[in-house]
């Protein structure tokens, strides 16, 4: 049996094992707090009414005294619907398909914080967050299952953090972060263009990956104040290098491609991904008693994503080209203070993909350029505990369009399958969560 061969069998895993170690824009989230929901994320980390500065800019923590804690969930609701044709080919036949495929998906992502004021000048926050993540499930006979058919990628960041207030106008602030990643993804391969091979049986492939790994990076962030009212933030992420590593499992490899002995198997894999540093200017000022103003700009080095190398039990190297680019992200949002039990707010918000070609685009990330309208409010129930809600709602903008190819050598042959089409997607968010002041 040659490599090319078993290559051919694990084709489709791979490149889902790729994507479980690489999706804001991509398969990066955004929703780091329900306040900042509403906002659509304007002011990250520099308004001082939740406990998110953990994340976004610890520096920010400078503006919440005493003991405070923070629990929220946002559910996401996305809707994505393809439209177009599949051609599958080798030399002894080709075959097209026309129609279209589906995945209707609900996932929940958690956010948790803790800071203590130790003193006027120090703070001490810990912040639990789900900063990457992503989940598609389309039907396992649609027309492009074997770009795709399921993925569930799941990131929990642990993320302690401190603040030091240099004076009235300057806080900095810095922490560390360990990264847990686990992934789910399936796949499966028609090999009908084998057709007219005696020794081939045609029979449907499919492809199963599991991988989890840890990873560490770090994040940094300084505030200054001009008034009591005004707060300017910069905040880094560093680059977090992910070494994932799992099994993949094959199941009803055609016996004319491969040995039985490995039509049903499962064989080790493992990638090295760098996930991009990030830098987020953020602004915000109390205007008057009633209205607060703010804003943020975002830059997420995607660029590093240029190619995939996945090892898999064969001992050669499988290289997946992605060729992504940098992605940016602008927003503003108002707050309007009601009374002193009711703050309201609302945000705009548009934000790139990294997915610069239509060839680059699958199934598993179907990712466009999209437009951020959001809407939110705040009941302080007492001088403790505080509800927050936010809905929002991305609409997709720019190019949807796929052009995709995969592409593999077996029995002296060429057996390429080309997706093209068209994606629509939906997306809506709901958030709740609660603070409570010790």
């Amino acid at each position: 049996m040659s490599k090319p061969i078993l290559r051919l069998s694990l084709l489709s895993a791979s490149l889902l094992f790729a994507s479980a170690a690489v999706s804001a824009a991509g398969f990066q989230l955004n929703e780091q707090s329900v306040v900042s929901l509403g906002r659509a994320h304007a002011g990250m980390g520099v308004v001082g009414d939740d406990l998110s500065a953990a994340f976004y800019n610890p520096a920010g923590m400078s503006l919440l005294n005493g003991t405070q804690a923070q629990l929220g969930v946002i559910a996401a609701f996305v809707d994505v619907d393809f439209n177009g044709t599949d051609t599958r080919s080798s030399m002894v036949k080709t075959e097209n398909q026309s129609g279209s495929g589906n995945s209707n998906v609900a996932v929940a992502i958690p956010n948790a914080y803790l800071v203590h004021q130790v003193n006027d000048r120090l703070r001490l926050g810990m912040a639990i967050t789900a900063p990457f993540g992503l989940k598609m499930d389309y039907d396992d006979n649609w027309i492009g299952k074997n770009h795709g058919s399921y993925a569930s990628i799941e990131a929990i960041d642990f993320n302690p953090s401190l603040a030091y207030q240099l004076n009235e106008q300057w806080s900095v602030g810095a922490g560390v972060s360990a990264q847990y990643t686990k992934a789910d993804l399936k796949q499966s391969k028609d090999f009908s263009p084998f057709n007219g091979i005696p020794q081939v049986d045609t029979s449907k492939t499919n492809g199963e990956v599991t991988a989890d790994g840890w990873a560490y990076g770090w994040n940094a962030g300084v505030m200054y104040s001009p008034s009591k009212d005004t707060h300017i933030g910069l905040a880094y992420r560093s680059q977090i290098k992910h070494s994932v590593s799992g099994n993949v499992t094959v199941s009803g490899v055609p016996s004319g491609l491969v040995s039985d002995a490995v039509k049903n198997g499962v064989f080790s894999a493992n990638s090295d991904v760098t996930l991009p540093e990030t830098v987020t200017l953020s602004a915000y000022s109390k205007i008057d008693p009633k209205w607060g103003i703010s804003a943020a700009a975002r830059w997420t080095k995607w660029s590093r994503l240029q190619e995939i190398r996945v090892k898999t039990g064969l001992g050669d190297d499988l290289t997946l080209p992605q060729n992504w680019g940098n992605s940016v992200f602008f927003s503003l949002g108002a707050d309007y203070y009601h009374s002193d039990q009711w703050t309201f707010r609302g945000g705009l918000g548009y934000e790139t993909t990294p997915i610069k070609q239509d060839a680059d685009r699958t199934p598993i990330i179907p990712d466009s350029d999209r437009i951020w309208t959001s809407l939110g409010a705040s009941y302080h129930v007492n001088k403790q505990l505080t509800i927050d809600m936010a809905y929002a709602h991305l609409f997709a903008s720019g190019s949807r369009k796929v052009d995709h190819t995969v592409s593999q050598q077996a029995l002296g042959m060429t057996f390429t399958d080309r997706l093209q089409g068209e994606y629509r997607t939906n997306a809506n968010l709901l958030g709740v969560q609660l603070q409570y002041r010790f």
